[in-house]
């Protein structure tokens, strides 16, 4: 006799709903994404679906818990990368480590919940001292643990086998070109044969412990300047024993070369969905204050704090409903108009979308009209009027702007 196959009610009702087109569909939306080390639990399916169901159908008051969780160890960083807010000198919030109180609370109340988790944003996390018992942490509830690093740092053998040791999946370190004067164009202040050799630290430190872990990515942000280096930096990372990734870099202005043959990295493009941030993807940052998504710099965009209450208590405050309301109107509103999300080309895109379609237009007509591009300089040229001397031209743009 055959097996009965039972699928979820989750599922059933984000085909019913016509969410998916099929049961095989929702059936395959209803799988967690397949993180490296990730431990699924009931409690975390169950979520999954709540967060998917509820994203869906665009509930501005949520049940669930973030599926993704960016907590920033630190906005301190070693480099001056011209097209991050830190590199340019911008000052979002005080700089400072994320305090271990704080982290073990928030950890307390999502981690049986979350898939994955980033430990980076504005900084370098690896400047944050209590950055290997931060992974040790996350890894050991079975969360799926990643960092980005410019690894243009102090590091040593003791320090690569305390990485190595924390449980971390997944490491990508910023090497945007095959010597020196390539990687510091856009890595102002990289040393590159330190990076080099922190990587070869590291790939020893997983061999001589005989750990898998962590996956290890040379990841090299294309621009006009590097384009030709893209395969010997590939060759030198097969040498490494790494692996290589080449995703197209965004730019402040003017995409440089559209009709380039690299991508920007997947997922980044404002697309005919609600955004992920507002739904399933938290961002806390180093001294508690709660994004709206990992693009947002500035402490006065921040929708709430979690240093004085529950994490629960900011994502389902009056900000973050009002921003989930404007998926389904962008008119003005108790705080819609100052809202981050009001003009991001991910609301705009939308709101676009929903019009195509009550046109009776075809899903696969649409066309965003927005890019990679388009998305990072929405917030890249954002700044705030209180930052510019009062009366100046510049503020007053700011000003018509808001």
């Amino acid at each position: 006799m055959m097996r009965r196959v039972v699928v979820p009610r989750a599922v059933r009702l984000l085909q019913r709903a016509g969410v998916y087109r099929t049961m095989k569909d929702a059936c395959d939306a209803a799988r967690p994404p397949r993180y490296p080390g990730l431990r699924l639990t009931p409690k975390r399916l169950l979520n999954y679906w709540a967060v998917k169901y509820q994203r869906a159908h665009g509930h501005t008051r949520l049940l669930g818990y973030p599926l993704s969780l960016t907590f920033e160890a630190t906005n301190v960083c070693n480099l001056r990368c011209p097209h991050c807010f830190t590199g340019a000198g911008e000052v979002g919030r005080e700089r400072s480590m994320m305090s271990m109180e704080l982290y073990r609370r928030l950890l307390d109340e999502l981690g049986d919940y979350a898939l994955q988790m980033d430990f980076y944003n504005w900084g370098e996390p690896l400047l944050n001292k209590n950055i290997y018992e931060m992974i040790r942490l996350a890894s050991s509830k079975g969360i799926s643990t990643t960092i980005s690093t410019n690894f243009s740092i102090p590091f040593d053998r003791a320090r690569a086998e305390a990485l190595v040791s924390s449980g971390l999946h997944a490491i990508g370190a910023g090497i945007d070109g095959a010597r020196q004067q390539s990687l510091e164009q856009y890595r102002v202040g990289a040393d590159f044969e330190k990076v080099v050799g922190n990587m070869k630290l590291l790939v020893e430190a997983k061999r001589s412990l005989g750990s898998d872990t962590p996956l290890i990515c040379w990841s090299f942000h294309v621009f006009e300047h590097n384009r030709e280096e893209v395969e010997e930096a590939r060759s030198m990372a097969r040498e490494l024993g790494v692996e290589f990734e080449a995703s197209k870099g965004w730019v402040a202005g003017d995409e440089w070369d559209p009709g380039s043959e690299f991508r920007f990295p997947a997922g980044t493009a404002p697309s005919s969905e609600r955004c992920k941030y507002l739904w399933s993807y938290a961002v806390v940052n180093n001294d508690g204050g709660v994004a709206p998504c990992a693009a947002s710099f500035y402490e006065e965009d921040d929708y709430g704090s979690v240093t004085q209450g529950s994490f629960r208590q900011v994502w389902n405050n009056e900000k973050f409903q009002e921003a989930r309301r404007l998926f389904r109107s962008r008119s003005a509103s108790l705080h819609g108009n100052d809202l981050i999300c009001r003009d991001c080309p991910y609301t705009i895109v939308w709101e676009d979308y929903r019009g195509h379609l009550a046109r009776g237009l075809s899903k696969a007509s649409f066309a965003s009209g927005y890019t990679t591009n388009d998305w990072f300089n929405y917030f890249f040229q954002r700044r705030h009027a209180q930052t510019l001397p009062a009366g100046s031209a510049d503020a007053e743009d700011e000003g018509r702007a808001k």
